[in-house]
């Protein structure tokens, strides 16, 4: 989401700006220096978990396109690579014992940590400050009312608290679902119960408080400038050759994060519907008209057609019917296998529930899938940050919820932790305009089954004796340790030559005692 207004932006300390000038924090994340070797066709039984076959013979060019096309891949790579030999790579790193992937959320524009994770009903110096320092935006402890409230985090002893809007409605907050939210995710915050671990103040230091300087360094790993991204990197030292299903970006273009230097990467923005469909436009809607014939009426008037026996004779017949057979059978195979979880699971409608729907479809398919990136929000709330973040964190709680569930329906949340970030934090002090500044010690999280849940990082207080000189959080997470822990404990591999300074980056100190580790 960007932001446009004509006034001068000033980041971090200084008078306070209405808006930034065109922040385009989204298209900031994207790789736009580089254009796509080729764009791969997704065949439609390919994402339906290839319910053919998976032989040699199964999967040919001719056989996996008959059953339709379900979207395209924009592939980034260092050569041309064949229809065939990519969903051979693809099919042979499957058959593999089940490997570990990782899903990273950007939280685009720098969300307010502060107006997430909050000092608790126990935390007196530390509330006191933060409500001087937010008059017009802070929470208030327990039920929302004029004011937006807030909960107790369990096993903090009142010291932080989660603001409603991520609070599920069956744990006293506001983002609408009974059963999602970080706080269902959290549970009492032990390595028992919790699949979600916080950690308040992460970032690089000295933050510099730029949207454009940021998001380079988180997405490189590092800080100076670097041609590839850390998990590029990892791809290119552990990943294929051959298959660019391997790192898939949700989005139109690749995001900077699994940009490589060799191995093969894609962005699929989003893929159609599987089966047939009829268009009740422009005089070709089959009666009644409007509005048309369902999905499953036109799906099975083709399935009935495709059982109907050809003459010996007539090949070309027989060849079209046997296709319409198999799309309606890849047709039929898709809601089992990429649309299992419903009516259980409901993502939130809009753009990030799409997504990670899109990106559980993706690792159900088998495909030799590692990484995925999704890209989502407007978080640079220099203004009106109440009606602004709080919708966004409504929808982040959510979702979030939703993708766990789904992976768990499936089968694979064993296997698949979501990593969430934004490039910064904001000012602790509020300004004129009913925001926040861009500052520093932005929030990091990790969901997943087998996540260390709990506090993970230090909360370094917000009173100002406690804030760094130029009035911010101060930051006891650097951003790296926390992706040396994932490249050391979920991905796998030798972490030199990954990120600068690593294998000596300082480890997560975690302030619950579970040890330095963000894994079971």
């Amino acid at each position: 989401m960007s932001t446009t207004d004509t006034t001068t932006e000033t980041a971090g300390p200084g008078p306070a700006p209405d808006r930034c000038i065109t922040c385009e924090e989204l298209e900031l994340a994207r790789v736009r220096d580089a254009r796509p070797s080729q764009t791969l066709p997704l065949p439609a039984a390919a994402l339906a978990g290839l319910p053919g076959g998976r032989t040699s013979g199964d999967i040919t060019r001719r056989r996996l396109l008959a059953g339709g096309i379900a979207g395209f891949a924009s592939v980034y790579g260092s050569r041309l690579l064949g229809f065939e030999e990519i969903f051979e790579a693809a099919v042979a790193e499957a058959a593999a014992p089940a490997q570990n992937c990782l899903v990273m959320l950007y939280l685009a524009g720098g969300n307010c940590s502060l107006n997430t994770v909050l000092p608790g009903t126990g935390a007196g110096a530390d509330y006191a400050a933060y409500t001087t320092a937010r008059a017009a935006i802070h929470r208030q402890h327990g039920a929302s009312g004029a004011v937006v409230g807030s909960q107790d985090i369990p096993g903090a002893g009142g010291a932080l608290a989660w603001a409603n809007p991520v609070v599920s409605s069956g744990g006293g907050g506001d983002n609408g679902s009974p059963t999602y939210g970080l706080d269902q995710l959290y549970g009492d915050g032990t390595a028992a119960n919790s699949r979600l671990a916080f950690l308040p103040a992460v970032d690089y230091t000295p933050s510099n408080f730029s949207h454009f300087d940021s998001a380079d360094y988180w997405f490189a790993g590092g800080l100076t400038a670097m041609t590839t991204g850390w998990l590029g990197r990892w791809i290119d030292q552990n990943g294929s050759a051959t298959n660019p299903l391997q790192a898939i970006s949700v989005d139109t273009a690749l995001s900077k994060a699994i940009r490589t230097s060799v191995n093969p990467v894609c962005a699929i923005p989003s893929t159609s519907a599987l089966g047939f469909s009829m268009n009740a436009v422009g005089g070709y809607g089959m009666p009644p008209y409007p509005p048309g014939p369902s999905a499953a009426d036109i799906n099975a008037q083709m399935a009935a057609l495709g059982a109907l026996q050809a003459g010996a004779s007539n090949a070309y017949l027989r060849r079209s019917r046997a296709t319409y057979g198999l799309a309606t059978d890849v047709a039929a195979a898709g809601p089992t296998i990429n649309s299992q979880t419903a009516p259980t699971v409901t993502y939130p409608f809009g753009d990030l529930g799409d997504k990670l729907k899109l990106t559980a479809q993706l690792l159900a398919a088998n495909l030799g899938t590692r990484i995925v990136t999704v890209h989502w929000g407007g978080f640079d709330t220099h203004g009106g940050q109440v009606t602004t973040q709080d919708p966004q964190l409504k929808t982040l709680s959510v979702a979030l919820g939703a993708f766990q569930a789904d992976l768990a329906a499936r089968g694979l949340d064993q296997n698949v932790s979501t990593l969430v970030f934004s490039e910064f934090g904001r000012r602790v002090q509020e300004n004129a305009s009913g925001g926040t500044d861009h500052g520093a010690g932005g929030l990091m999280m990790l969901a997943g089954s087998r996540v260390r849940g709990g506090w993970a990082g230090e909360f370094p207080g917000c009173k100002p004796a406690d804030l760094d000189p130029t009035g911010n959080l101060k930051v006891t997470t650097d951003f790296r340790s926390v992706y040396q822990s994932i490249l050391t404990e979920w991905l796998g591999g030798d972490t030199s030559g990954l990120l600068p300074g690593s294998p000596f980056l300082p480890g997560v100190n975690r302030h619950d005692g579970q040890g330095n580790t963000l894994f079971q």
